[in-house]
């Protein structure tokens, strides 16, 4: 590794930083090859932070190659989505659950064929009635989003949408355009289960919320 690093390609992806933020980074990239920190972070070394818990929060090292061996699972929305049933999507989260997802939608827009993608993530009476004046609940999906399940603005947003949608098309019609992205063993888990949602997708608890968006949250 070099310290040329501007601009510079990840698989087929590229970055470029300004020349002087691209020196520094390309300083400190050469000093953990040089001194063997890349290899302690492959083997979860938790030296390379405090010595405290970080070994338990390293879940994202090999999250790809995870979420690849579950592609299924992940072309069952890819269909859903794309059945041409649904106009919208609406996230409901918070956080690492929302500001993710944020990103890629503003990278990747919309998607011909597919629901166009809107973020409930504010508590605001307004914004929650902003979002729902764009969509009919027949033809929107809605995918609530929240590792630790118990988070209370998801759990307001997904009670508000989720009665509303009750009162529109009854219980099972509106469990059908219900997901749900969680950890295991959540209060949303149960909830999902409880209301029949469409789909459960569960996260993986060595994650924290920032690198969340590489497993399903993403």
């Amino acid at each position: 590794m070099t310290s040329s690093h501007s601009p510079a390609a990840v698989g087929e992806q590229r970055y470029q930083l300004p020349a002087e933020l691209s020196a520094q980074v390309g300083v400190i990239l050469d000093d953990w090859a040089a001194t063997g920190k890349v290899a302690s972070l492959w083997a979860r070394d938790a030296g390379l932070w405090t010595g405290g818990d970080e070994a338990s929060w390293l879940g994202w090292l090999d999250i790809v190659p995870a979420q690849l061996a579950s592609v299924d699972e992940l072309d069952k929305v890819v269909q859903l989505a794309g059945s041409g049933r649904f106009k919208h999507a609406v996230l409901l989260g918070m956080g690492g659950s929302s500001l993710g997802p944020e990103v890629l939608r503003e990278t990747f827009g919309l998607v011909a064929g597919f629901p166009d993608w809107l973020i409930v993530d504010s508590t605001d009476p307004a914004h929650l009635k902003a979002v729902e004046a764009r969509i009919e609940y027949a033809t929107t999906l809605f995918l609530v989003s929240s590792k630790s399940g118990s988070t209370l603005e998801p759990n307001i947003f997904k009670d508000y949408f989720f009665t509303r949608a009750c009162e529109v098309l009854g219980q099972e019609a509106a469990a059908e355009r219900f997901l749900a992205v969680t950890d295991p063993g959540s209060n949303l888990e149960r909830q999902a289960k409880q209301d029949s949602f469409n789909a459960l997708y569960f996260g993986k608890p060595s994650i924290g919320g920032r690198y969340s968006v590489l497993s399903y949250f993403g």
